[in-house]
């Protein structure tokens, strides 16, 4: 516990822990509500020998994370597999074990400098600052200690780091199946895909140099463009044992180059957990407001996954998003359908407040549901759309029960 304890009081001097440090009048004067989302990294798996396979993953290496996750990407987006007839689930495992994908998030979290091993809490401090700034009077009152933020951001940072890989192919409209061409045979060894897979630059635009497109189309062709995608999401172990094994073992703010070899050498201790796996096949997208195949593509690319996202979140509950209320007269969230919100769906409404220990604590103290009609669409390119509801700032709720609620408290969807 020493190394912990010394840990503790240098978050504390970097500033991370004095929420009662805080004014009150800047905590009321703040709009933009941070809150705790999980981090992201997300993965397509390549398929160039396929229809529109190149064009596929073209618009995924340009994706954005959703805004209601943090980024947590490793500069790499696309990875190939080399056939051994494992399937996709014991390939994707038998990659994150060759590539030690468990221990290069620990080391995104910590800006790990790969040649001196020197790491920093900055990336910690600035998303955990949510326990340290928000409106709750509570809050304002308390002083988060270095301990507690420690603990706390093991529990609610890193423990809530996930990796979504993205199978993505093109789904003929005349038969249903997505059409293999048989044209390459990839070979290439995990290690290898790690280290040169990154993005697609802008040179290799399929969209501008036919020669390096797998189908040749034109906008006119693909009216009716769809894509099956199946997701399948992984989250980083991190427990008591590990945290301290990393904190005694690993953990350096001083060049220490027996540390740093023992981290690099280490492919047991950081790993992923499977948590599951949601399909669909994204519906025939409007070609309103898109005029070349690249649009298109994109649209319908973008939406199969924040659908799918949408799904996870729904089917596993650690996986839900927490959204700020912005407004309580009415009440209004920055969630829609984007998120799968419904005129079914169902939000607790959450109250954050620190305990003596200066840990957080959630309290459920009502439940709300969206307003049929007021459900913002926020998918993408519905602006360029027009829909009916894409011009709505936020979703607006009914609440269905409880007392008083206030800007900042957290909406989790309820299954």
């Amino acid at each position: 516990m020493g190394l912990l304890r010394r840990l503790a009081s240098a978050v504390a001097a970097a500033g991370i822990l004095l929420a009662g440090s805080l004014p009150t009048a800047a905590l009321a004067e703040e709009n933009d509500y941070d809150y705790e989302r999980s981090s992201l990294a997300m993965m397509l798996i390549r398929h160039e020998a396929t229809q529109f396979g190149v064009e596929i993953q073209y618009v995924f290496s340009r994706m954005r994370i959703p805004d209601r996750f943090n980024d947590h990407g490793l500069g790499v987006r696309l990875v190939s597999f080399a056939e051994q007839g494992r399937g996709t689930e014991g390939s994707i495992e038998s990659f994150v074990r060759q590539v030690a994908l468990g221990r290069r998030l620990v080391a995104r979290w910590f800006n790990r400098d790969k040649t001196s091993g020197v790491m920093n809490m900055d990336l910690v401090r600035q998303r955990g600052l949510y326990n340290a700034t928000r409106s709750s009077e509570e809050i304002a009152r308390s002083q988060m200690r270095g301990m507690a933020l420690l603990e706390d951001a093991g529990e609610n940072l890193l423990n809530n780091t996930y990796v979504v890989f993205n199978d993505i192919t093109y789904v003929d409209h005349a038969n249903g199946l997505g059409i293999f061409k048989d044209v390459m045979n990839v070979t290439s060894t995990l290690a290898q895909t790690w280290l040169t897979q990154t993005v697609v630059g802008d040179d290799d635009n399929p969209f501008e140099n036919p020669t390096l497109s797998s189908f040749n189309a034109s906008i006119d062709d693909i009216k009716s463009f769809r894509v099956k995608i199946v997701s399948y999401l992984y989250r980083l172990r991190w427990n008591d044992e590990v945290a301290g094994k990393f904190y005694s073992s690993y953990y350096t703010d001083s060049p220490d180059a027996a540390k740093s070899k023992a981290f690099d050498a280490d492919r047991e201790s950081f790993t992923l957990e499977y948590v599951g796996k949601v399909q669909s096949t994204a519906s025939n997208t409007s070609m309103k407001g898109t005029t070349t195949a690249e649009q298109l593509i994109t649209k319908v690319c973008t939406r199969a996954v924040d659908k799918n996202l949408a799904k996870l979140q729904k089917e596993f509950a650690d996986f839900r998003i927490k959204a700020p209320l912005v407004s309580t007269e009415p009440l209004v969230a920055h969630v829609g359908l984007r998120e799968d919100v419904t005129p079914d769906s169902r939000f607790e409404v959450l109250e954050r407040s620190i305990d003596k220990t200066g840990k957080v604590k959630y309290r459920r103290v009502g439940v709300i549901r969206p307003e049929k009609g007021r459900i913002c669409d926020n998918r993408y390119w519905a602006k360029e759309e027009e829909t009916e509801n894409s011009r709505l700032q936020g979703t607006t709720f009914t609440k269905v029960s409880g007392g008083s609620f206030y800007p900042g408290m957290l909406i989790r969807e309820i299954k």
